[in-house]
């Protein structure tokens, strides 16, 4: 299921893209169906400690900002004690432009070093050197602890005249994705108020939210969405901040 984010850059430029793709993985360990570890990764207790992995093939390297601007996003709703931890490795080239979901699988358990275990719960964030089987999905949040970001995509994508930075998009997809992670919206995380975008899945209905299934901005500066009052209100109830 297809899901689409919208930026909207520098005067009349528009750019169309879609943000996030849902798949219904299940499996042992981490790897359980999207949403069911919400809870744990909000909570204190068992897990107090975060470990981010984020594993990206050559030429896709995350920028320090983007990844900055995640863990100071995840730090205003996870209790965790011990800290957010993150860990950045390159991996080998995928040697393919197009990649499957089965495929981004593949490589997730060929590469993953970080599991949960003992007081910690470990996130996986692969960056590819190729695109999805649709160039216009830029993300996708598949697994309780997994997600993918297309890096070609994004490169082709930003940071270009008339385009959004790469690092803010990059910092939009991160959020976002991990919001999912987090059970939004009545994924993992109950709704305390019916908020849910009856016609975009697991989407927020409010346009200004980073949980909207497309997050729009006009003008010189792009500003990364923040989580409205009714997601955040999903998040404490669930055991966040």
């Amino acid at each position: 299921m297809v899901r689409r984010l919208v930026v909207y850059l520098l005067l009349l430029f528009t750019l169309s893209f879609t943000a996030c793709q849902k798949e219904d993985v299940s499996g042992k360990s981490d790897y359980k169906t999207l949403g069911t570890s919400a809870h744990n990764l909000l909570v204190a207790l068992p897990y107090s400690l975060l470990k981010i992995e984020i594993q990206y093939m050559p030429g896709v390297a995350p920028d320090s900002a983007s990844v900055n601007n995640l863990v100071n996003f995840l730090q205003k709703f996870l209790n965790k004690p011990d800290g957010i931890q993150v860990s950045e490795e390159e991996i080998a080239s995928s040697g393919k432009s197009v990649l499957s979901i089965k495929e981004i699988v593949n490589i997730e358990k060929k590469n993953r070093k970080s599991f949960t275990e003992n007081n910690t719960i470990a996130v996986h964030i692969l960056i590819t050197d190729g695109s999805y089987d649709s160039s216009k999905i830029f993300a996708t949040s598949y697994w309780n602890t997994s997600m993918c970001v297309f890096g070609e995509t994004v490169k082709e994508q930003s940071g270009a005249l008339g385009q959004v930075s790469r690092s803010q998009l990059l910092s939009t997809l991160f959020e976002h994705e991990f919001g999912h992670l987090l059970g939004l919206v009545n994924q993992g995380s109950p709704m305390q108020t019916d908020h849910k975008d009856p016609n975009n899945g697991a989407h927020c209905n409010n346009h200004n939210c980073l949980m909207y299934f497309s997050v729009e901005s006009t003008g010189t500066l792009f500003n990364i969405p923040s989580l409205d009052a009714n997601c955040i209100a999903d998040l404490k109830a669930n055991g966040g901040k």
